[in-house]
């Protein structure tokens, strides 16, 4: 069957007998942001019928269905309501003064769970020429990663790959076009072991069930043409462990970790809520399962770090106030802005320490228009801080080490470009020591996993400083701790 985007210059693509229409816009190239994993719970993947007919579920008054339960009966004609869908947007663009041309390249790029960061590096200067990220489209198989896990489980890591390949393609295809290059001498990769794996069309099936064991941690090496790339050489940065990846690696390393400030805790806040203490040297660390809610998925409102996305709620002059990446129309609320929310929230009253709203806001707090939050919503940044704030407590309880003991916070991440630590320290994400001890020391770092992956190309030391790392790393299991749930549950309370 065909189906025509009338909203999208009327393009087309082609769905299979009995296939349902998210997967089918997928091949594509359309991706819908799917959060449940096409489970039929989120509602995001919403787009409306204007011709033709479906089975599995019956659109609504104004056409519109959830496109993971839609599987088309006849060539189909819709509308897109995500705009996510056709517009891949930009974010910390940055150019070289003009004329500045490189005569060699090389593009570092983090391949995270929600998004995809490239960056154009001169190789010859070591100088930074241009960034660019969008939205990961393997979120149409869901927003976190034992979604990913659980589709490559049920035989869909080939196309897991192909969504992840083709973007990397676009992705450097883009820099050449735009900076008018010969080539691509190397390609650097970071990001958390299953985004990894899928990087290389690699199952990573066996990170899904105890013992959670991945097909491999070390440094991976290919030429372009092995992955389909437009680039000669490809390096994909080592992994400690299935849940302890090549982002913190790349962080830690791009830290100097090993020869800064002792005690020194890395936090890169992301689905998987991953970081690392650096203690009496050695490195502990741990991944507690955030869920994908301070990357705007499981939120009604929610949306990634893109343009539009509200990343600051605050009072001005009495008034509700807010600013948006980009300076853009507000499209939804991303984590920072969340956690900003929540956090003025509790000050104000609006919500108790239990989580719940005032009666007086049964339809939810509206920040603007149709953005509001929701108990659902708080509820999800319950679980989403709490699971933050145990592994951090019990990450310096197995280290030996006091909270107020901590020498430096760095925080990483989507979060990182924006987050206010007095609001996530409020809002129940950091612990109160922080601002009491060594607010001056909290540093908020932006991507550390992407900066890892551009001084390895520059820095011909970067990959032994990464296995040195590896080599002094702990993992600590929080999932088999029983300590862990009685700490979660004390965590989500505010």
């Amino acid at each position: 069957m065909k189906i025509r985007i009338s909203n999208h210059n009327g393009a087309v693509c082609e769905a299979r007998e009995g296939e349902p229409l998210l997967s089918a816009l997928a091949g594509g190239g359309i991706v819908l942001s799917a959060p449940c994993g096409g489970r039929g719970l989120c509602g995001k993947c919403g787009v409306r019928l204007k011709a033709g007919t479906i089975s599995g579920t019956t659109p609504d008054s104004s056409g519109i269905f959830s496109a993971c339960r839609g599987i088309p009966v006849t060539d189909l004609t819709i509308e897109l309501l995500d705009d996510d869908a056709v517009i891949q947007n930009e974010v910390d663009v940055q150019a070289a003064p003009p004329g500045r041309m490189p005569t060699r390249a090389g593009v570092a790029l983090d391949v995270g769970t929600t998004t995809l960061s490239a960056r154009l590096v001169d190789l010859d200067t070591g100088l930074a020429l241009d960034t660019y990220s969008v939205l990961n489209d393997q979120r149409v198989f869901g927003a976190d990663v034992m979604s990913r896990i659980n589709a490559a489980m049920q035989g869909k890591t080939g196309e897991l790959f192909a969504l992840i390949n083709r973007q990397s393609g676009d992705i450097l295809n883009r820099f050449l076009r735009k900076w008018n290059l010969a080539g691509i001498e190397r390609l650097t990769v970071s990001g958390n072991t299953t985004m990894l794996h899928l990087f290389a069309n690699t199952d990573p099936s066996g990170m899904g069930t105890v013992p959670f064991q991945p097909v491999f941690l070390d440094v991976r090496e290919f030429k372009g043409g092995e992955l389909s790339l437009p680039v000669e050489r490809i390096t994909l940065l080592p992994s400690i462990a299935a849940f302890v990846g090549g982002d913190i690696v790349s962080g830690l390393a791009s830290l100097d970790i090993l020869s800064g400030v002792d005690n020194a805790l890395l936090i890169d806040i992301g689905t998987n809520g991953e970081m690392a203490l650096f203690h009496n040297g050695r490195i502990y660390g741990c991944s507690t399962a955030a869920g994908p809610a301070l990357e705007g998925a499981e939120i009604s409102c929610g949306i990634g770090s893109v343009f539009g996305a509200i990343n600051k709620v605050f009072r001005a002059e009495g008034k509700l106030s807010f600013t948006t990446i980009g300076g853009g129309y507000p499209r939804g609320i991303c984590g920072c802005g969340l956690i900003d929310a929540v956090a003025l929230m509790l000050r104000e009253g609006i919500i108790d320490e239990t989580g719940a709203l005032d009666d007086a806001y049964g339809d939810g707090f509206t920040i603007t228009g149709e953005i509001r939050l929701l108990n659902r919503d708080i509820r999800q940044y319950q679980l989403a801080k709490s699971a933050i704030m145990s592994g951090i407590r019990l990450l310096c309880k197995k280290a030996g080490l006091a909270e107020d003991g901590i020498g430096a916070v760095f925080i990483a991440g989507g979060l990182g470009f924006f987050i206010d630590k007095q609001n996530a320290v409020t809002a129940g994400l950091l612990p109160r020591e922080f601002i009491d001890k060594i607010a001056d020391k909290i540093a908020v770092c932006g991507n550390l996993s992407l900066r890892g992956a551009e001084r390895c190309l520059v820095d011909a030391a970067f990959l032994g400083n990464c296995e040195r790392i590896i080599a002094k790393s702990t993992v600590i299991d929080l999932a088999s701790d029983p300590a862990f749930m009685d700490e979660f549950a004390a965590n989500m309370l505010f």
